[in-house]
């Protein structure tokens, strides 16, 4: 089982860089939170009122996937928000069956918990969980 993880964050500048990473367990997904420039990237965010962030996605995006989505806005801070997805529809119109759970403002400790949902659920468990 693997997790793509997209993040941006500012590398020699001001402008946002994208990258991603590949990774197979929950451990790996904090170590890219812990290496995360978060001091520097609320300083550029304050300067020019743009920030970077996390997009975590298991499964395939066409199909059935769970993404969770963590927005920093402090140091030690963020948002973080849940889409689950377990049946595409017929032209993005009909048939689909989707969750999504807002997660508001949590604690980096916090939303790295809410995260080892992705390696300990199944996107189907996950979409029962938050359906209620």
């Amino acid at each position: 089982m693997s997790v793509k993880v997209f993040y941006q964050h500012r590398v020699d500048g001001p402008e946002l860089v994208n990258h991603d990473k590949v990774v197979s367990t929950y451990h790996e997904a904090c170590d890219v939170i812990d290496n995360y420039p978060w001091a520097e990237e609320m300083e550029w965010f304050d300067k020019v009122g743009e920030g970077g962030g996390f997009f975590f996605v298991f499964g395939d995006e066409e199909d059935k996937y769970a993404t969770f989505q963590f927005t920093p806005i402090d140091v030690d801070k963020g948002i973080l928000d849940l889409d689950v997805v377990i049946k595409s529809s017929f032209w993005n119109l009909f048939g689909r069956n989707t969750v999504s759970k807002n997660f508001d403002v949590m604690s980096i400790p916090e939303a790295k918990q809410q995260l080892k949902e992705l390696f300990d659920y199944s996107i189907e468990s996950l979409y029962r969980k938050y359906k209620k």
